[in-house]
């Protein structure tokens, strides 16, 4: 019996090639791209996941009380870990680390930047980092040893034994490799290829000692014993801080669990908000609503189709076939194309994986190694099958036997209602995606084109490594006598981003508590405002000529308004605990989200916190020749360390990331969700016209021009586009509108939006629609009263 339906099953997929063609094309793209989505979903969801004791691992965070909110923050000050391991016995193991930053490790004739952390021991403890070679009670017996990841050794090493082997670090120190582990997985938060002692850290930057409880500058992580109540522990640990500095009552500790930041790591007024999650529900949601509308395809070619199927029902029921028995026929039908389907998929997913990856910043692959994916693969057949085939199924299954085979049985209105539901369906899906593509589009434009307050051509940035660090001005003096810049000035990091803040800032006239508000800071030496193209409102820029400007800030306009100055040039401000005058004020620029507003800023001037150095390149030359005169001066200064840089504009680009990947996602889908609802629309319209050919003919007959039958056959699904459209639309409003609120600047959703969107609706159904329309008003009457 099985055979014998798999036989028909294969016989009716061959002999109606346009609709097996139609239904195995929409369900293997919808499968395609609902499987390049799960595996994104897949690969967030499994974030760093890999760690043995990942249901006991937590990093501490901070909320700090400032301007009435609170900030949360996941810096630490050094002394924080032996504090909270010696009170807090619920806590296993502790251990601090420093950010993870690029070394230069070299070894004979061959360097490398290689990122590099370093930690307390316990790290090792905490994470699953696995060694391959080293003990782990040996690996820091010497303060100056490393371990390295597999990768970095086969770099480094060749195939030479790493272990014993001596490194040179950043041209001047050596570090020893005292251990080699399995290069960490890509769907983690770490990333580092070399990992070093706390003590190594503190012997090559003695200074780290001095740090105090006031310096947030480093991460710390806790492995909590079983069956803590880790509510209970965080009440006890939020006073920590104060403890052991009566001076902070701002800052309150709690531990976070690792595994939940990826998907969490967004915080409003001290509690989770969200965060990738949300990116994660939409690709969810977008990959069920792409493979629903394949399925709807599905559905609606099946039942549309059923009066070609009637004489085959009623024979087998005549015969004896009871309904459960049909219903699994046509059900093992929908099974064998949603498995043909999905192995056209995997072709698929195996064709545009590459693309989609370049999309997301991704590194995905198909898991065929995995039992999961195998199981994963079951499901979407077997799932798509049912659901893509259980109505037309129990539909089929429930012909009357008699006035099928006396040719009574009349399946037009019948099936009239459920396809129009479902073709409504499809287009309001495909609706809610134009209308989306449209806004988010329109979002992207109005944020890109928002003025950013410098000149961010032509800037380029380069870390001060090296000799680069203490001799900055002699080398920005020679770029410029080389013709490759213009320009140059230091600072402590990009201005592209918000990276630094400092608080205790104190000001004349200033309020109870303002001294506890936050203020964003950049620590510079000459020459910025020129180097960035900022505009001064008042004031001027460092100069080298005024010795007193060593101790002078600058501010922007927001900050001017926090301090309500009404004369701000010559007031004194305490800024790093130092008394400084202002001796400049600059508009307004953009350094966080261009969608946010702008936040108070102090530039200060201090020769030795500087870690970036930007270049204005000279426009009067190629970019490549000034890139070229460029890395000759560097080699000069820094021989062994690549020339490395990144252009201002392209950094800047950066705060787009998030949007334009939303975009770009939502154009691509949009454009398969409407590839795949023209595949229906093709087969329904060529059936549509195929069952209505001796009426056609009749009405030819009688007088129909060609433009009358067209839109005798083309109204319903106008129609029904119609309807989807205005569903579709506000469905998407109300989503629209909570997502553009999130922005403090954002475009508006004006009424061209919406026309627009409908106008590309009824432009792709009647192009789809027409082409069968037209065929079948053009074609001969006589041939279709003839056949009838």
């Amino acid at each position: 019996m099985l055979t014998n339906y798999f036989k028909i099953a294969w016989r009716n997929i061959t002999r109606h090639k346009l609709y097996s063609f139609i239904n195995i094309g929409g369900l293997g793209i919808g499968m395609a791209v609902s499987f390049m989505l799960l595996l994104y979903v897949y690969n967030e969801f499994t974030f760093n996941k890999y760690h043995e004791k990942g249901d006991r691992i937590y990093q501490l965070f901070r909320n700090q009380a400032a301007s009435g909110e609170l900030i949360t923050t996941n810096g630490m000050s050094v002394p924080i870990a032996a504090a909270i391991r010696k009170d807090f016995p619920e806590l296993e193991k502790v251990a601090r680390t420093n950010w993870a930053y690029d070394n230069l490790f070299g070894y004979k004739n061959k360097s490398l930047k290689l990122e590099m952390i370093s930690a307390d021991p316990d790290f090792l403890d905490i994470f699953t980092i696995k060694l391959l070679k080293g003990k782990r009670q040996d690996v820091f017996s010497n303060v100056q040893s490393v371990i390295i990841s597999e990768s970095a050794a086969k770099a480094l090493f060749g195939t030479e034994d790493p272990i014993g082997k001596t490194l040179k670090f950043n041209t001047t120190g050596t570090v020893m490799v005292s251990g080699l582990y399995k290069d960490l997985p890509e769907n983690g938060s770490f990333k580092f290829k070399v990992f070093g002692s706390w003590a190594g850290l503190e012997a090559n930057q003695p200074w780290v000692k001095n740090y105090s409880w006031g310096n947030f500058s480093f991460k710390t992580y806790a492995l909590v014993k079983p069956g803590i109540d880790v509510a209970r522990l965080n009440a006890k640990l939020a006073g920590t801080i104060e403890k052991y500095n009566s001076a902070d009552k701002e800052n309150k500790l709690f531990l976070y669990p690792f595994e939940r930041l990826h998907l969490y790591s967004e915080f409003k007024n001290g509690v989770s908000v969200g965060g990738a999650i949300q990116y994660v529900r939409l690709f969810m949601f977008l990959a069920l609503g792409i493979l629903l509308i394949a399925c709807i395809n599905f559905m609606n070619l099946s039942t549309a189709r059923s009066e070609n199927r009637a004489r085959e029902v009623g024979v087998r029921k005549v015969v004896g076939a009871r309904r459960f028995a049909i219903v699994k026929q046509f059900l093992g039908e929908s099974l064998l194309m949603s498995a043909v389907s999905f192995v056209f998929a995997i072709v698929l997913v195996t064709i545009l994986l590459d693309y989609f990856n370049s999309i997301i910043h991704k590194n995905l692959a198909i898991p065929y190694h995995l039992p999961q994916f195998w199981i994963a693969a079951t499901g979407i057949i077997l799932i798509t099958g049912i659901i893509a085939g259980s109505y037309p199924a129990l539909f089929l299954s429930s012909f009357k036997p008699v006035k099928v085979l006396k040719g009574l049985n009349k399946t037009g209105n019948a099936t009239l209602r459920p396809r129009q539901v479902l073709v409504t369906l499809q287009f309001v899906f495909a609706t809610c995606l134009i209308l989306s593509t449209i806004l988010i589009y329109k979002q992207i434009q109005y944020i890109k084109n928002k003025p950013a307050g410098y000149d961010r051509n032509g800037v380029i940035e380069v870390s001060q490594e090296g000799k680069l660090y203490d001799k900055f001005e002699l080398f920005r003096r020679d770029a410029i006598e080389a013709g490759a810049i213009v320009d140059g000035s230091a600072t402590s990091g990009t201005i592209s981003t918000r990276n630094s803040s400092s608080w205790g800032i104190t000001w004349p006239g200033q309020l109870p508590g303002e001294d506890k508000t936050p203020i964003d800071q950049i620590v510079t030496t000459y020459h910025f405002t020129n180097t960035f193209g900022v505009k001064m409102a008042e004031g001027r820029d460092f100069e080298e000529g005024r010795p007193s400007d060593t101790l002078a800030i600058l501010m922007n306009e927001a900050a001017v308004k926090l301090m309500r100055l009404k004369s701000p040039l010559g007031t004194k401000v305490k800024w790093q605990g130092q008394d400084r005058v202002v001796i400049g004020i600059m508009k307004d620029f953009i350094q966080g989200s261009p969608s946010e507003p702008i936040n108070p800023l102090i530039v200060g001037f201090m020769k030795d916190w500087n870690g970036t150095a930007n270049l204005r390149l000279n426009s009067r030359i190629s970019v490549s020749s000034a890139l070229s005169k460029l890395e000759a001066v560097y080699k000069k200064y820094n021989p062994e360390y690549p020339f490395e840089y990144k252009f201002l504009d392209e950094l800047y680009g950066e705060k787009f990331r998030t949007e334009q990947l939303l975009g770009t996602l939502a154009n691509s889908f949009t454009v398969l969700a409407i590839v795949i609802s023209c595949l229906g629309l093709f087969g329904l319209a060529s059936f549509s016209a195929e069952q209505r050919r001796k009426e056609i003919g009749i009405r030819k007959v009688l007088g129909a021009t060609t433009a009358h039958l067209w839109y005798s056959l083309s109204k319903e699904f106008v129609v029904l586009v119609l309807i989807a459209f205005v569903i579709g639309a506000g469905v998407s409003y109300y989503f629209m509108s909570d997502w553009l609120s999130r922005y403090t600047y954002h475009t508006d959703i004006s009424p061209w939006v919406f026309a627009a969107t409908i106008l590309i609706s009824l432009l792709v159904t009647l192009t789809t629609v027409s082409w069968q329309a037209i065929k079948a008003a053009l074609s001969n009457p006589v041939k279709s009263l003839r056949s009838e």
